[in-house]
């Protein structure tokens, strides 16, 4: 064996240990716990609107989600069958844009979202809307479940959202 195969060989039981934890990273890096993959799912979560897909926006959804547009304090919007009951209408006679402003990955496993999201009341003229509703910031909060992110808590009223964005560290 000449010294360059020895070093060849060398070399190569020296970095496969590290070549294989090299490979297991990028795997690792896109779990499902991630916030590419929660920035995809809120992605996901437009396009089902824009499709005006109840059921696909409520998949998104925990059970115990509660998704209001304005302050509640009495929780009338809580839980998948009140979102349901509420924003049907909304969901199948609008449209919507989710611009992420900021992600914070929680240490108990959760997301923190501030968004700008966009409500487009067709119809459209000259490829215009009718109307923009504007909500900025808005607040979402996500975790996973079934190895999924799911949305369990918004808010389009932006003084509970500058609120709850203190409360995590987001001002």
């Amino acid at each position: 064996m000449n010294k360059r195969q020895a070093l060849l060989i060398g070399l190569a039981a020296v970095m496969t240990p590290f070549g294989r934890y090299a490979s297991a990273q990028p795997k690792k890096a896109q779990g499902s716990g991630t916030e590419a993959t929660l920035r995809d799912t809120i992605f996901q979560f437009e396009k089902a609107w824009n499709r005006h897909d109840v059921n696909a926006c409520l998949a998104s959804m925990t059970e115990d989600v509660w998704f209001t547009q304005s302050l509640d304090h009495y929780g009338r919007m809580k839980g998948k069958a009140a979102v349901k009951t509420a924003f049907e209408y909304d969901v199948k006679n609008t449209d919507l844009r989710w611009e992420v402003k900021a992600v914070r990955m929680m240490p108990d496993g959760t997301a923190s979202v501030v968004l700008r999201q966009v409500g487009l009341i067709p119809p459209k003229t000259d490829g215009k809307y009718k109307r923009e509703d504007v909500s900025d910031p808005s607040f979402s909060r996500w975790r996973l479940e079934g190895g999924k992110w799911r949305l369990f808590f918004f808010t389009s009223h932006k003084g509970w959202a500058l609120d709850e964005m203190k409360k995590d560290g987001m001002q």
